[in-house]
């Protein structure tokens, strides 16, 4: 049996390719939610029209947004790994096989845990990446470590990746996939309607939501900083996370940000996308939206220090580093933007083809 243990937004959208893949070969998987954004990946499973969860860790859909419900959430998956292995077992993962978890949030480390609890082989997509900084991005780049090192299979998503995962000397089997699975999203989602305005004058889509960045009052008033005077340029349209939104407000910095900037709730994958693709230039912190902008060939200003993530970089992504004389070559070159990729890469497929293989093996 092949299981999805998948817990975040990110993460759906980039391992639902994988499963949309698998369902039109008829081939039957599980799908475990971890809980941690519960709520966030209720209408993306309606827009890539994947099965609800076969298990959930949380049973009310509520995303997790705070210190309080993030500590007893930890808690029960660590309940659940000490003293209930038979239950994961018989319940969670029924029927063994292969586990596939992503990326390098909790909800990556809690998914090898369970499925190594559970006596399951676990493969780790979009494996290799790395900043070769442990507290850039922390903890992320702790979480990716520890994962590559116990899985059985690493699908690496570039010629980079793959070689950072050579270096390393893993005992896991290392597969190259030519790709991001962020690419068949957008390939996917590409003729959805899109059932939010976006606005006639050019704007640049501006997003803020690492916890490095927004639980830290300095660093914070930075990213206002810039996205004020980007709006001087051009119309800012800033869409706001929850958690974003508390700590501007706990930081006295919403009253800061200008006229200018059209402040938005956060929008579901299929709006959110296409805001990148109508705007002028991106500026975000996250590491997907970096990768979307790669393969849109939209300008983008990484809102970090470091990236792990070579999508773009030398071509149309900037790392800002929080440096005001970078923003300004970020802005005075985006007309001279060409990098476009000749044709996008289907890594989901090459995904499928190895689980299927695995498991009949």
């Amino acid at each position: 049996m092949i299981h999805f243990f998948i817990g975040t937004k990110a993460q759906l959208i980039k391992t639902a390719p994988v499963m949309v893949e698998l369902q039109r070969r008829n081939i039957v998987f599980r799908y475990v939610d971890s809980g941690q954004h519960g709520n966030f990946t209720q209408s993306l499973r309606k827009i890539f029209r994947i099965k609800e969860p076969d298990f959930s860790f949380c049973k009310d859909n509520r995303d997790i947004t705070n210190s309080i419900d993030a500590f007893k959430w930890v808690g029960y998956l660590l309940v659940c790994y000490f003293f209930k292995r038979k239950n994961l077992r018989d319940k969670v993962f029924a029927g063994g096989g292969i586990c596939l978890i992503h990326g390098d949030t909790l909800s990556t480390l809690f998914g090898l845990m369970l499925a190594k609890a559970a006596k399951l082989k676990v493969g780790h997509i979009e494996a290799g990446l790395r900043s070769f900084n442990y507290l850039h991005p922390f903890p992320e780049e702790i979480i990716r470590i520890y994962c590559m090192k116990k899985c059985d299979f690493l699908f690496a998503p570039s010629d980079m990746s793959y070689n950072n995962l050579k270096s390393m000397r893993l005992k896991g089997k290392i597969i190259k996939v030519d790709g991001n699975t962020v690419v068949d999203a957008l390939r996917f989602i590409h003729k959805n309607y899109v059932n939010i305005e976006i606005p006639k004058e050019p704007y640049a889509l501006a997003t803020c939501h690492r916890l490095e960045t927004i639980t830290n009052r300095n660093r914070l008033e930075k990213v206002i900083q810039l996205i004020n005077c980007v709006s001087k340029k051009i119309k800012v349209v800033f869409v706001v996370h929850k958690p974003t939104r508390k700590y501007l407000k706990q930081f006295a910095l919403m009253e800061k940000i200008s006229s200018n900037v059209e402040i938005i709730e956060m929008q579901n994958y299929v709006e959110f996308t296409a805001l990148i693709r109508n705007s002028k230039m991106v500026l975000a912190d996250g590491g997907s939206i970096q990768e979307e902008c790669a393969y849109l060939c939209k300008p983008c200003l990484i809102l970090r220090n470091k990236t792990e993530r070579p999508d773009g970089l030398g071509n149309n992504a900037m790392l800002w580093n929080f440096d005001y004389a970078v923003l300004d070559s970020f802005i005075n070159n985006i007309d001279s933007i060409t990098y476009l990729i000749d044709e996008w890469p289907k890594p989901s497929v090459k995904i499928a083809d190895f689980l299927v293989h695995q498991m009949n093996s």
